[in-house]
């Protein structure tokens, strides 16, 4: 028996696991976009209806009037916010579920950003609590700069969570790109909704809030974001995963 028959010789090939996808793949993709789609909704109402309605930046009496005068509106945006994070949680599970078979440390990476996103915003929502707490009170209306700081406060923190969105929503579409369960230009849309994302916080730390620029991003931001999160979304609620053996690759 000569040497190399008896010294193993390691192979430059590396094997994986069988990454076949889970049972029902269309439809947990077709759970997982009805989800998106209510979460888009919900979350869409208390951003738009009640952030950027109730809250007049830079004027404190004003958001104070307008908070205390559409108590029952606020209080249900505060609701919604709430059940925003609950599916986000179930989503990132979804997501990870769905991925982790082919590309394990990516999903595992992935759903702790999207978890991380989670945290930094509800962290942020105790601030609109701080504001039901001041109208319990009866101290709202005395404490104008206060409604105010605290209402901001919340959307500094919102928008610093977008970071880690962004980048689990980028993670998102390596993991589509690399395993196939979707086709592969599916892929830009998420990355397009988190690129708008990480702009969109980096602006906020960098730029003057009433610049010209700033102005501009914002248009962009909510473009891209809404095209990449709207269409995809869409395509997992209506065409589901593909239920083929994905693509194989390292992490």
């Amino acid at each position: 028996m000569t040497l190399s028959e008896s010294v193993p010789v390691p192979s430059s090939r590396r094997e994986f696991p069988d990454t076949r996808p889970p049972a029902g793949m269309k439809s947990i993709g077709r759970l997982t976009g009805a989800l998106y789609l209510l979460l888009a909704i919900i979350g869409g109402a208390a951003y738009f209806l009640v952030s950027e309605t109730l809250i007049v930046h830079g004027d404190a009496a004003a958001t104070t009037q307008n908070i205390v005068s559409h108590e029952p509106l606020f209080r249900a945006g505060v609701a919604a916010w709430l059940i925003t994070a609950l599916i986000d949680v179930v989503l990132a599970y979804l997501f990870y579920w769905i991925f982790a078979p082919a590309t394990p440390m990516l999903a595992l990476v992935s759903m702790v950003f999207r978890l991380a996103y989670v945290a930094v915003h509800a962290a942020a929502l105790t601030r609109l609590f701080d504001i039901i707490t001041l109208i319990d009170q009866g101290a709202a209306t005395a404490n104008p700069d206060q409604i105010l700081f605290l209402a901001e406060a919340h959307l500094n923190g919102f928008m610093v969570s977008l970071l880690f969105f962004g980048v689990h929503l980028i993670l998102l579409a390596a993991m589509i790109a690399r395993t196939g369960y979707m086709p592969r230009l599916i892929a830009i849309l998420p990355v397009l909704a988190g690129l708008a994302y990480l702009a969109d916080t980096f602006a906020l730390a960098l730029l003057p809030s009433t610049s010209a620029m700033s102005g501009y991003i914002d248009l962009a931001v909510t473009m891209m974001a809404s095209l990449g999160e709207i269409g995809f979304l869409l395509w997992l609620l209506f065409a589901g995963l593909k239920t083929a053996t994905p693509n194989r690759g390292p992490d």
